[in-house]
């Protein structure tokens, strides 16, 4: 019974994923871009390479933290990987970005396959979807800007952004 429940779950999770990534979705851009003042939730996650990964270290170090919630099937989000590996490592030292699956089936390995596949070079770590409900995201390629102060700074959903608009989001996070 307790099976059966998470499948269904499961299942209706992947369709609402699934349907969110359709061109159609796409075209809502940025008309979400501005947040009001919220609050980020807490979390704690460990990547594929083992590191732990938390909003409360991360501000405690003084660096904001850009959480990109992805799935391994999204074309959206495929679009957006290598442009992370291009702009991430010229932020490094200055806000932690992670990638989190919101596809439970998402596990460790598949991750680690498609960051290994597609070239990651910015942390990500296995299907969370529970982080994904904390922060009110509804679909993949979402990306999530976290200020110094712990409140969510902007939301882009379902987007494919270039890499000066990644430069731009994570300029206005440091500076």
């Amino acid at each position: 019974m307790k099976n059966d429940k998470l499948f269904l779950l499961t299942t209706l999770l992947l369709s609402l994923f699934v349907i969110s990534c359709s061109s159609e979705q796409n075209e809502q851009t940025n008309s979400q871009a501005e947040v009001e003042v919220e609050p980020a939730p807490d979390f704690e996650v460990t990547t594929i390479d083992g590191e732990t990964i938390s909003l409360e270290s991360s501000l405690d170090e003084g660096k904001p933290v850009v959480i990109y919630f992805t799935a391994s099937w999204c074309p959206i989000c495929a679009q957006n990987w290598p442009v992370l590996s291009e702009v991430y490592p010229e932020f490094e030292d200055r806000l932690t970005l992670v990638a989190i699956s919101i596809d439970p089936t998402d596990d460790e390995d598949t991750i680690r396959k498609l960051a290994e596949e597609e070239g990651f070079r910015f942390p990500a770590t296995k299907g969370i979807p529970d982080i994904m409900m904390d922060y009110g995201v509804d679909s993949q390629a979402t990306t999530v800007g976290v200020n110094r102060d712990g409140n969510i700074e902007f939301r882009r959903n379902k987007v494919a952004l270039s890499a000066d608009e990644y430069r731009e989001l994570f300029t206005r996070l440091v500076d």
